[in-house]
């Protein structure tokens, strides 16, 4: 699946958000209204926002020795994203993440952080936005996207919209490494 291309299921579980008590004034725009008290996620943002994640990705990957960690403590989703990470030859981290790790370990090389979920990554975030590192979160409408270089505004509690997201992510890094080193033909 292409990044043009979304099948249904896709923009089912992404244009649902969070029941409307709380909406991140950065996620507004993303907002189009309220269906039975949750909001509904304007499909063409998260198009959007995909599209320039997935050019930051490719941009992160062209240059020499990039490395982009992905990061999900999300027990439900964990295996998905290491097996992500692994297809697309990149590091990642999905139990035991200690804090100082960006801050505290000045032998960790990372161009790029890629966490499923801003909410329940928040430290990760935090550490990544001290040093400077682009982070590429899921903002669902009721989490803060203040720390996020590229949110990807939509649903982040659907396991199978975790899957779709990292493996989009996923197969785009893998797409410019395959082009860096001439083995995809068109």
């Amino acid at each position: 699946m292409g990044i043009n291309v979304f099948a249904k299921d896709f923009l089912r579980h992404a244009s649902l958000g969070h029941k409307v008590e709380f909406v991140d004034p950065q996620a507004y725009s993303g907002v189009l209204g309220c269906r039975e008290g949750i909001s509904v996620l304007n499909v063409e943002k998260i198009k959007e926002s995909l599209f320039v994640t997935n050019e930051f990705f490719k941009s992160v990957v062209g240059e020499e020795k990039s490395s982009i960690l992905f990061a999900n403590l999300n027990e439900s989703s964990k295996n998905v994203t290491q097996l992500c990470a692994l297809r697309s030859v990149e590091p990642f981290i999905v139990e035991g993440w200690f804090s100082g790790a960006f801050t505290n370990v000045s032998s960790s090389k990372v161009d790029a952080v890629f966490v499923l979920s801003v909410k329940n990554s928040g430290f990760i975030v935090q550490e990544a936005h001290k040093v400077n590192v682009p982070v590429v979160g899921l903002v669902d409408n009721d989490s803060s996207s203040n720390m996020v270089s590229f949110p990807l505004l939509l649903n982040d509690n659907s396991a199978g919209l975790d899957h779709i997201v990292t493996s989009l992510i996923s197969d785009a890094i893998l797409e410019i490494k395959l082009l860096n080193f001439g083995l995809l033909f068109n």
